[in-house]
């Protein structure tokens, strides 16, 4: 205050300038994210995406009728969760974020995905969509499942390449076309970097289950809770 009073005496002009910055409202700065807080928020986004995907799809499936009543597998509701988590779980946000919106119009339309996709492979309905994206991911799929299965034979068992082309047809068909369209640009990319999508997921689900990887699985010999067996306690 003494030097405040003086300056006042001395340069009154100066003074005036000083007085408003003095009471001008001071905000305090925000930091800036660190780029790892960044990675931290969009991956927790990504999970918050997940989960409900996966709460929708769980929903859809406990209600679908089965015709001998209510089947053993929707009696695991985990099993089921850890098996669309591993399905999912290759896909980035955007594609993820296509698909709960197909799943939240679905709700609001009265649409229930898996019976239309079980009722697709009985052939009980007519094609969902003729889209030739279709085949050309189902291919890039099957491309992937049967690398997959060359370099990790121990993790990854063959439960036959038609049935797994024929149900994952069957599932594309229920997807709308802007989340057809992100599946397809997610494996051409995938392909061009080298990436097998395939393999990327059956490692999530080893982690998840506490195994430690696909790597570690395979050089054990361990096949336990790979998808093929979890496969025969789940239909997905």
């Amino acid at each position: 205050m003494i030097a405040l009073a003086w300056a006042m005496a001395k340069k009154p002009k100066a003074t005036k300038r000083i007085l408003r910055s003095a009471f001008r409202p001071w905000r305090i700065p925000r930091p800036k994210p660190k780029q790892k807080e960044l990675a931290m928020q969009e991956n927790t986004s990504r999970e918050a995406v997940l989960a409900e995907i996966v709460e929708r799809e769980l929903a859809m499936f406990l209600a679908t009728n089965n015709e001998g009543g209510v089947s053993v597998c929707q009696t695991r509701p985990e099993t089921f969760r850890a098996m669309r988590k591993m399905s999912h779980s290759a896909h980035d946000e955007a594609l993820l974020v296509s698909y709960l919106d197909d799943l939240r119009q679905a709700e609001l339309h009265g649409r229930n995905f898996m019976v239309e996709k079980y009722a697709r492979m009985d052939d009980r309905l007519p094609p969902l969509s003729t889209s030739p994206l279709l085949d050309q991911i189902a291919d890039a799929e099957e491309a992937f499942l049967q690398d997959a299965q060359r370099r990790y034979p121990h993790v990854i068992k063959s439960n036959g390449q038609g049935m797994f082309r024929r149900y994952l047809r069957c599932e594309l068909e229920t997807l709308s076309s802007r989340t057809l369209e992100l599946y397809a640009v997610q494996v051409s990319r995938a392909q061009h970097e080298g990436r097998n999508l395939v393999v990327e997921r059956h490692d999530y689900l080893m982690r998840l289950l506490g195994k430690g990887g696909i790597d570690a699985c395979n050089t054990a010999g361990d096949a336990t809770g790979s998808a093929a067996d979890m496969g025969k306690k789940q239909e997905h």
